[in-house]
């Protein structure tokens, strides 16, 4: 009875190390895939930022435009430089925030375009005639339509580079 005892036992310690091994196997498995949905999900949080960045290029172009190399004396009566100067002070705040992106190596083009703005966007606010003005938000927009190919350039980078799993 002994022996009897002694081989169940022994049949049922090896299959409970088989059931053990396939468990650890599936879990291995499963924390496989979580990685992998949560790399995904990283990625697809990139594109959608570096999207909003595009977004934000296309629209403060516009806001500056009013003051930008295309405006006239005429044009730009009843325009407050102010208001368009503190839309330049957001746009650099987020292009300062997502600015990660737009590092290579030791040169964040983001970061040099948000210092070289600080000035111009002082200037056009204390603008108080057309030259001054005009002089401030054609600097302004050149500077920003210069950073457009690099947002362009990383979007498309990263939209080309996602990985389906």
């Amino acid at each position: 009875m002994d022996s009897f005892l002694s081989i169940a036992g022994s049949i049922a310690s090896i299959a409970g190390a088989i059931w053990a091994f396939m468990q650890a196997k599936s879990a291995a498995n499963s924390a496989k895939q979580a990685k992998r949905i949560r790399d995904e999900l990283v990625q697809r949080r990139e594109i959608v930022e570096v999207s909003r960045v595009h977004t934000e290029v296309t629209r403060i172009l516009k806001v500056v435009s009013q003051v930008g190399p295309s405006c006239t004396n005429a044009s730009t009566r009843g325009i407050k430089n102010e208001n368009i100067a503190r839309e330049g002070e957001e746009f650099s705040r987020f292009i300062n925030e997502h600015s990660r992106h737009f590092s290579e190596l030791f040169d964040n083009k983001a970061k040099s375009l948000c210092e070289s703005l600080a000035p111009l966007i002082e200037g056009l606010s204390e603008a108080k005639d057309f030259e001054k003005t005009k002089r401030a938000g054609k600097q302004i927009y050149y500077l920003i339509n210069s950073f457009m190919p690099d947002v362009k350039s990383l979007a498309d980078e990263r939209r080309e580079n996602v990985q389906i799993t």
